[in-house]
């Protein structure tokens, strides 16, 4: 009997590789350019601050903004991919062509999610790879390291289908993009120690929920971190779980797709 969640995988590697196809037809904007402006960040930042003191013994600053770029980036591309694509099918007013696809809810799902989460990944590790000339190629715990930026891509791969099938336009979009996520990364320790926050905004730390995927990454880099490690993974897993959840709900309700 065949499997109710996984019935065609032919057709699920079709759609993922169409997912996965889009954006790399395009690579200097969808790779190229985030990659280039995280040099740019490492490049400033490094240069300015290179000499400031981290709060973690031993670390160096350039050290400690690897894995936040790295992370940054992923959060941003994994994001963007699905977005884009359901915002783009609306625009071209094929997005019920969903509805006909002969393939589960779930591969539905997971292939704009996976699609996402490869674009998150790549940009996260060719950051890392960019930065090795600053700072060597040492990595404490590499596979850890693969893994933190692959669970930050899903996470944000399934917020960035959520967007999509909720908003309507490209301007909506950006907006939560540049209004949203973006100052929530900032603040999420990418650039900083979140401790050495200035009053009220060091309490809300524990609300962004990129702090702990920045301070996972940040460990699987260098080996420490802020904050409870092991809190961190466990909220990390709470979020990927969460965030796809709930992306599934939208999907499967029609949000977005359906015709009202």
């Amino acid at each position: 009997m065949k499997s109710r969640v996984f019935y065609n995988r032919v057709g699920f590697a079709t759609l993922l590789n169409k997912e996965i196809h889009r954006f790399m037809k395009v690579p200097v904007q969808t790779v190229l350019a985030p990659l280039i402006s995280n040099i740019l960040y490492m490049l400033i930042f490094g240069g300015m601050l290179q000499t400031r003191e981290v709060g973690i013994d031993g670390i160096s600053y350039l050290n400690f903004l690897v894995p936040g770029l790295a992370t940054m980036g992923a959060i941003f591309a994994a994001f963007q991919n699905p977005a884009f694509s359901m915002i783009s099918q609306k625009f071209q007013n094929t997005i019920q062509d969903l509805n006909s696809y002969p393939i589960s809810l779930a591969e539905k799902i997971l292939a704009f999610v996976f699609g996402g989460m490869f674009r998150g990944v790549l940009v996260g590790i060719l950051t890392y790879v960019a930065t090795i000339f600053f700072v060597g190629y040492e990595v404490a715990y590499p596979i850890f390291f693969v893994l933190s930026l692959t669970a930050t891509s899903f996470v944000f791969a399934s917020v960035g289908l959520i967007a999509g099938l909720v908003l309507d336009n490209f301007e909506k979009m950006n907006f939560a993009l540049a209004i949203i996520i973006t100052p929530l990364t900032y603040l999420g320790g990418v650039f900083f120690e979140v401790s050495k926050l200035p009053g009220f905004l060091a309490n809300l730390i524990y609300l962004n929920p990129i702090f702990p995927l920045v301070n996972v990454s940040r460990y699987a880099y260098i080996g420490v971190c802020e904050g409870n490690i092991v809190m961190h993974v466990l909220l990390t897993m709470g979020l990927l779980i969460s965030s796809f959840l709930i992306a599934a709900y939208i999907f499967k309700k029609g949000v977005g797709i359906k015709i009202v």
